[in-house]
């Protein structure tokens, strides 16, 4: 059964977790929120949150005891808000198993393949005329409307205006982990940052504008960047759109290797019926 656990809590030795902990890696990430909800049995399963405006993690073993599907469910019902949608990310064989039992709270529209990516070994990438170096002040106006349409671009849950994306980027011209590509024009062609949580870096903020795209900026821009975070001992890693191949393609010329997919899904409180 299932119970309210700690971020110290053995499940995080189990072996099962181990082998998906770079998989999961926003799990870690929620761990120091204060807002943390963790529930587990200690060995089948864990869901996680950080708070109530974030996706919720469910980790489940491979091949997991199916008898427990029903706990699962009903801890996806206490993760439920008064939103319209909340979301969830989990592996393929549970998000399967919880169409198949037409859990009456899963919204079946909702569907995102999310492509998970690592790289241990860097790959030369075809060489293009982008120079990698770290943004400053004088380069925020340009890197706020960047983040801005990555923003338009991605359809964001929670969509920035052009005002908070400017103050997003001072904060990622401050990180000393934020890059930019400048190409012999010295025009910023391509931006990119990581986040460290233990010993994993989320690469995060990939955006080439539009005009610069299929030019090989982002893959030498990824290639650059990974190559300064193996140095530093560090495990680089990425969520992509599984389906959007010229992206994954992007980070696979750079050494990235394709370990599957995540889906992304919501429920909603009030039951959905299923057609």
């Amino acid at each position: 059964m299932y119970k309210k656990i700690e971020p110290n809590n053995k499940i995080f030795e189990n072996p099962e977790f181990q082998k998906d902990k770079y998989k999961f890696n926003l799990i870690f990430k929620n761990l120091t929120s204060p807002d943390l909800e963790l529930y587990s049995d200690e060995k089948n399963y864990m869901l996680c949150r950080g708070s109530k405006n974030l996706p919720t993690w469910i980790w489940t073993s491979d091949g997991f005891d199916k008898s427990k599907i029903g706990e699962i469910e009903e801890l996806i019902k206490i993760y439920l808000t008064d939103n319209e949608r909340d979301k969830f990310t989990c592996k393929k064989e549970l998000y399967d198993l919880l169409v198949e039992r037409k859990f009456d709270n899963l919204n079946t529209d909702d569907y995102f393949e999310m492509g998970f990516l690592i790289c241990y070994h860097t790959k030369v990438p075809k060489i293009c005329d982008g120079v990698l170096s770290k943004p400053t002040a004088s380069d925020g106006e340009v890197l706020a409307k960047y983040w801005y349409d990555d923003n338009m671009e991605m359809n964001s849950a929670t969509p920035i205006t052009m005002e908070q994306s400017k103050k997003d980027v001072e904060t990622f011209i401050s990180d000393d982990k934020f890059y930019v590509l400048k190409n012999a024009e010295n025009k910023i062609v391509c931006m990119a940052s990581y986040r460290i949580t233990e010993e994993q870096a989320k690469i995060n903020h990939v955006y080439t504008p539009t005009e610069e795209r299929k030019k090989g900026y982002a893959t030498n821009l990824i290639y650059f960047m990974t190559n300064e975070i193996l140095k530093k001992g560090l495990v680089p890693l990425l969520y992509t759109d599984y389906n959007y191949i010229p992206s994954n393609k992007a980070y696979i010329n750079a050494g990235y290797e394709d370990k599957g997919i995540l889906i992304n899904f919501s429920c909603s409180k009030v039951k959905k019926k299923i057609l």
